[in-house]
């Protein structure tokens, strides 16, 4: 795969790619996401960046996500947390979660919240919210897939 091709005028293949990085591995979400923003007009160290997203893939093949199977009581523990301004050009923060079950994630998101705030504290309700409406849909989910083992907790 042509990195430059596929960073400047990539077709579905390529585009399934990222999205798939994205979504399959966890450890790379943000990094994907940072790169992604700058892709109608990449620099030389956007493409260092691509370059070292491509030879980490490359060295981490055999890695994937592990579920224990110590637990008696399968848990989804659910994580959240957000930063304060963190976009640089227009302000705005960044909400982050992650849901667990057996230690390994199921659900994640990361994504800039649509409005600027002006506390700390309003940051964190807007991402303990968006964290709670995932909750709340993981926890329909395991009702309708008779999931009844599974019990979700506070964030």
């Amino acid at each position: 795969m042509d990195v430059k091709t596929t960073f400047l005028h990539g077709d579905l293949k390529e585009r399934i790619y990222m999205y798939a990085m994205v979504c399959t591995r966890p450890n790379l979400a943000h990094v994907v996401s940072q790169v992604c923003k700058y892709m109608s007009k990449p620099g030389r160290h956007h493409w260092e960046a691509v370059k070292w997203i491509f030879r980490y893939l490359k060295g981490t093949v055999g890695h994937g996500t592990i579920f224990g199977s110590q637990q008696n009581d399968p848990l989804v523990v659910g994580y959240v947390d957000s930063d304060y301004a963190g976009d640089l050009d227009d302000r705005r923060s960044t909400t982050r979660y992650v849901f667990t079950l057996g230690g390994g994630p199921i659900c994640w998101k990361s994504t800039v919240q649509s409005i600027v705030v002006l506390s700390t504290t309003k940051v964190e309700y807007v991402a303990v919210a968006e964290a709670t409406k995932e909750a709340l849909w993981l926890n329909g989910l395991s009702r309708n897939l008779v999931l009844s083992k599974v019990e979700l907790v506070a964030l």
